[in-house]
């Protein structure tokens, strides 16, 4: 039952993640800028989940050094959210997500290099797939040049959240209770986008209507709070390289998205990837470690 939990746990923050597109898109064609964006995503996502709590009467209590340590897994998550959107400044988006998606591999790397992580032969299959099925997905998502810049931003946040991944699991922040630690993470990635705003851009811009206000409250509800809360959860039952092997899910669902709402269409190629993802998915939910 826990396994089955994590698995969905892990799908439905991935899925979710995968429709920032669906809110985000209206609010950057209105003219407001990325860092502004963020800001307020992790802004309005802090308070509603602050409110949660509020009204739950939950204590947020953690020791010292698990408060420090949630600060630096923070760290980890703000760098993954700056860079990935600094990197479509340089290559294409859909390359940007292909070499983002190697962060299942890196997470692999780390739980069975330095935690001695088994893995089984299906777990090893569905991560190639899964890397293989993405990048299938992303083809032809974009044109552009391609430079060093941007790829080594992307490659940022492969080992950014990678790490906040492997850190959430193996960390003594894994004690903490979901609904806290992801008010504190959200908080804290706030503070840091704030920082952002006000020292390497011309300072925040202001809401222009109520079409955006409410697009940034559902961006900073369902892809970020409703998807970071699953995440922790995830990991927590199910550990690091499964919920990172789920994540294929999101570049999945922001595919779909975009064919639903946003008028894109795809080609054979990315419904091949379509297929391969999701039999990855149904290799993670069917196997099981020796």
């Amino acid at each position: 039952m826990k396994r089955f939990q994590g698995i969905l746990y892990a799908m439905l923050s991935s899925a979710t993640f995968g429709m920032i597109p669906l809110f985000a898109v209206p609010v950057l064609r209105s003219g407001m800028n990325t860092a502004s964006v963020l800001f307020y995503r992790m802004l309005f996502s802090a308070l509603l989940m602050g409110l949660l709590l509020l009204i739950r009467r939950s204590s947020i209590k953690v020791t010292i050094k698990q408060f420090f340590t949630i600060l630096g897994l923070s760290l980890f998550y703000t760098a993954s959210s700056l860079f990935l959107l600094e990197s479509y400044l340089y290559i294409p988006s859909g390359i940007a997500t292909t070499i983002h998606f190697l962060y299942p591999v890196f997470v692999t790397m780390l739980m069975v290099g330095f935690f001695k992580e088994h893995l089984s032969r299906i777990m090893t299959i569905a991560v190639m797939m899964a890397v293989g099925g993405v990048w299938l997905l992303s083809m032809g998502g974009g044109g552009g040049s391609i430079s060093l810049p941007g790829v080594g931003m992307v490659l940022i946040t492969v080992v950014a959240y990678g790490s906040y991944i492997v850190g959430v699991n193996r960390s003594c922040a894994n004690k903490v209770d979901g609904l806290v630690m992801t008010f504190y993470v959200l908080a804290f990635t706030a503070v840091f986008c704030g920082m952002n705003v006000f020292w390497g851009t011309d300072g925040l811009e202001r809401i222009p209507n109520m079409s955006v206000a409410i697009n940034l409250v559902l961006l900073g509800l369902i892809p970020t709070l409703v998807s970071n809360l699953f995440l922790i959860l995830a990991i927590h039952r199910v550990g690091s390289t499964i919920t990172a092997v789920l994540g294929c899910m999101e570049p999945l669902t922001a595919v779909g998205i975009g064919i639903l709402f946003l008028g894109e269409h795809i080609g054979t190629i990315q419904y091949i990837g379509i297929l391969i993802i999701l039999l990855a998915v149904a290799l993670v939910i069917l196997g099981k470690k020796k």
